[in-house]
């Protein structure tokens, strides 16, 4: 069974995000709260989530932040350990349907009522996005659930282990597409796949990535991923993904043809193949 979550209606949410604009996590310790005044519930029917669910929420997260140093400053790598803890934890317990998670004012509630502290620990001084869910692939915790969404395997013995395949700033090259791509579990789950196969040698992943997705996204008008199987998608991409080494490789003109195919097979020569 899904939850509905409150909606914090945007003109109070844009007044809350300028008056904690300069406020600290302590200062915002004490002003957190399960419900609002002006937030209100889909008119659709439903289950609404009730006050303990998001008191739990909130301890949840709360906990996960006191492991990577909150109230004190983070460093690089406990906000890495901070956010794939985050992503899991929100996926596995808001029990929120995509077409409920798509609506940014649910999660403009949860950064501004439930967990300003931790939204304002994670993000000091906050761009409006982080906090207001006018953009998903940058809100402090609607970004993470949606990651965790799109790579969730539930056959896996853990059904969250892709998150790890791909960096946040990898993710969101695909993610910021999601107009054309990253809206398709099927497709990422793929990609994560292919990616998985790939030994760079010494390339840089984000050039390697960033020429992916534009074949991809020059591919998409042509092609539904979706009505492809799995093992036929992931030699599509595999394909994509040659052409890509390839076109890097080739690009700082110190190597020939043949010696850039050679190597981008190297690529993927010392991984398992997929397919059967």
């Amino acid at each position: 069974m899904t939850l509905l979550y409150p909606r914090l209606l945007r003109h109070r949410a844009k007044l809350l995000a300028a008056e904690y604009k300069e406020r600290t996590p302590l200062d915002l310790h004490n002003r957190w709260a399960v419900t609002d005044e002006s937030a209100v519930f889909v008119a659709t029917g439903g289950t609404r989530v009730d006050r303990d669910k998001l008191q739990f929420i909130r301890d949840v997260v709360i906990n996960l932040a006191k492991e990577s140093s909150f109230p004190e400053p983070l460093d690089t790598r406990q906000k890495v350990s901070f956010d794939l803890g985050l992503a899991v934890a929100l996926h596995k317990e808001m029990r929120i349907a995509p077409a409920e998670a798509a609506a940014g004012d649910i999660w403009a509630f949860l950064a501004l009522i439930v967990l300003p502290d931790v939204a304002h620990w994670r993000y000091p001084k906050p761009p409006v996005d982080r906090v207001l869910g006018s953009d998903l692939t940058r809100h402090v915790f609607g970004r993470m659930w949606w990651r965790a969404h799109l790579v969730y395997s539930p056959s896996d013995s853990d059904p969250y282990s892709a998150l790890h395949v791909l960096g946040e700033a990898a993710f969101d090259q695909i993610y910021a597409r999601r107009a054309a791509l990253g809206g398709s579990p099927h497709l990422i789950k793929s990609i994560l796949r292919v990616w998985r196969l790939m030994d760079l040698q010494g390339l840089t992943e984000r050039d390697i990535l960033r020429d992916f997705v534009k074949r991809l996204l020059r591919l998409a008008p042509f092609v539904v991923f979706e009505a492809l199987d799995e093992s036929a998608l992931d030699e599509e991409l595999v394909a994509i993904a040659k052409e890509s080494v390839v076109g890097i490789l080739l690009a700082d003109g110190r190597m020939s043809a043949e010696e850039a195919g050679t190597r981008a097979a190297r690529v993927f020569g010392g991984s398992r193949s997929i397919f059967p």
